[in-house]
């Protein structure tokens, strides 16, 4: 009967024992998992802190590139067509000076062409491609460059505004080449300021290339040390010297 005792009270230490190890196996792997979540919790959130500022970087170039793009358009009344290719718009300026303040202005034809154009007091002056030329499209924008002095009559034909229509006047918001190329130089010449500017959190450097629709990159050649580099490219419309709207890249790159 002792025996038997004996022989029961070991087997339920034994049991006992190994329940206390699997216990204590099981401590040791929960303190090994929130021991790598602590050290990897720093390095995930650096690098969704560094994704955020790449957004806020794009975000900031768009803005600081963005320009209204003013549109409309002018017809000649097919009836009082001048036989000159010159023709010049009376008081056209004057006309739409509350959207268009400026002669900052792009003129093409109804096929898209530019044409050669200028200023005359507040008349605009256009040197047709072709007298058949009755429709033209005006872009205006503080981006484009003034128009020169033009020579005024008799060189052109005018027109009086009873004899030409103007469209319907419309402003939208995009890009320009110009601003991306402005922004470049000011990074260029004075990057401590525009970080201050931008608000961008110490300890965080960045750089950017903008895309053209040709494939032409302009950018900050820029020789990053870091391996921990966090990058990322999005589409963007801009508005050419020309005045064409074009498609392109923004590529941002923070470490």
């Amino acid at each position: 009967m002792e025996k038997g005792g004996t022989f029961l009270a070991a087997l339920v230490l034994k049991k006992r024992g190994s329940h206390v190890g699997m216990i204590l196996s099981f401590l040791i792997f929960i303190t090994f998992v929130v021991f790598l979540y602590v050290v990897l919790k720093p390095g995930i959130s650096t690098g969704q802190d560094k994704k955020t500022i790449v957004q806020y970087i794009e975000n900031k170039i768009v803005e600081n590139t963005s320009a209204n793009l003013t549109s409309t358009s002018i017809v000649i009344n097919s009836t009082q067509n001048p036989g000159d290719k010159c023709v010049i718009f009376g008081g056209f300026l004057l006309m739409i000076s509350g959207e268009i303040p400026t002669a900052n202005i792009v003129i093409k034809n109804e096929t898209g062409n530019l044409q050669n154009s200028s200023v005359y007091a507040t008349d605009l002056e256009i040197n047709r491609a072709g007298i058949d030329n009755l429709f033209f499209k005006i872009y205006y924008s503080p981006e484009f460059d003034l128009l020169n002095l033009g020579l005024g009559p008799p060189d052109c034909s005018p027109i009086t505004n009873l004899n030409y229509s103007v469209g319907i006047i419309k402003v939208d918001d995009y890009a320009f080449e110009k601003k991306f190329y402005q922004l470049i130089d000011y990074y260029n010449q004075s990057y401590d300021d525009l970080k201050r500017g931008w608000n961008i959190p110490p300890g965080n450097e960045f750089t950017f290339s903008f895309v053209q629709n040709n494939g032409t990159k302009i950018g900050i050649d820029q020789n990053i040390s870091s391996t921990e580099i966090y990058s990322d490219e999005v589409p963007i419309q801009y508005v050419d010297n020309n005045a064409n709207i074009q498609g392109g890249f923004i590529d941002v790159k923070v470490w």
